[in-house]
């Protein structure tokens, strides 16, 4: 456990992803794979691993069950960033990947287990004993449950009541419950964005109009990725709208939390938050030129911030 001040990236709803790397995917009954890999995964996983990159000091809390959550739990001693686990009823999900030669992918998800109250309550006495020594507080990824839900309020209320940067990035009841919350910043794609809205964002007009409405939902600052067209900010300045660089994109899958990783890393840093919008634009590229989530070159980041100039929209 770092005695430093740290960044807390809360993960409900983790995953052990597995990948298979073949030749190719054909319909025969073994297929034998070139490599495998394991990663930790869920978002806030992800976040704390784009922070350590970036050189900031960051402690996943993360809710781990059965024998699968046992084996995320030993991946995780190999990042570069600490943890503490909640011990929870049920299995953590496991997912797995297959990925042939040309980069076709296949994936098959475990189903959920059911979180339970005490499951909550468990992770609710774990968040109280780590909010001291936060700087930040990063809500993120998908609930395990309805029981999980009210905790994204409760976090976001408990470290705002001690002065602590908070930022939201969920879907679902767990976004409504967080963004109630009156997070600092609340980050969400386009999909995720329709659905607490209740309406499809179907060109720029609607998505900027989504992104200026999260903001005056409670959050002092927004941001809507939109994929390959990048990300819109709004800020009590306006709303701006930064696009990525053109690079030979690898992987796409973890380039939100990336973005997560260098908002926040920004704005404890003192930047303003379009400098911070930058700072996530340029991890969430260099984060697509490899297979693994955030896993990114920090030397990539710092060539593609020249390259990112947000505008205002």
């Amino acid at each position: 456990m770092t005695t430093q001040p740290y960044v807390l990236c809360v993960t409900l709803n983790p995953v052990l992803d597995t990948s298979y790397f073949v030749d190719e995917m054909r319909p025969v009954y073994r297929t034998e794979a070139r490599r495998v890999t394991h990663v930790a995964g869920g978002k806030g996983n992800n976040v704390s691993r784009g922070l350590a990159l970036l050189g900031e000091t960051a402690h996943s809390l993360v809710t781990l069950g059965g024998m699968i959550g046992r084996n995320v739990a030993e991946v995780l001693e190999s990042d570069a960033f600490s943890f503490t686990p909640v011990w929870v009823q049920g299995e953590t999900r496991l997912q797995i990947t297959a990925i042939d030669a040309k980069g076709v992918q296949r994936a098959f998800y475990a189903p959920t287990a059911e979180f339970k109250a005490e499951d909550a309550a468990a992770a609710g006495r774990a968040f109280d004993a780590l909010l001291p020594d936060a700087r930040a507080v990063c809500l993120c990824g998908s609930s395990p449950g309805p029981a999980a839900d009210p905790l994204y309020n409760r976090f976001i209320r408990s470290a705002r009541e001690r002065g602590i940067l908070t930022v939201l990035d969920s879907y679902g009841d767990a976004l409504r419950e967080g963004l109630a919350a009156q997070p600092h910043l609340v980050k969400v794609n386009a999909s995720e964005a329709a659905g607490l809205l209740g309406r499809p964002l179907p060109d720029q007009a609607a998505q900027i109009d989504a992104v200026a409405e999260l903001r005056e939902a409670g959050a002092a600052i927004a941001v809507l990725t939109l994929g390959e067209s990048g990300a819109l900010l709004a800020t009590n300045e306006g709303v701006f709208q930064a696009r990525p660089p053109a690079v030979p994109a690898l992987n796409p899958i973890g380039s939100g939390d990336a973005m997560t990783a260098g908002l926040v890393a920004g704005l404890l840093r003192g930047q303003q938050a379009v400098g911070a919008f930058r700072l996530g634009m340029a991890a969430a590229a260099a984060n697509t030129l490899t297979w693994e989530a955030c896993r990114f070159d920090p030397a990539e980041v710092e060539r593609l911030l020249s390259q990112i100039e947000p505008q205002r929209v």
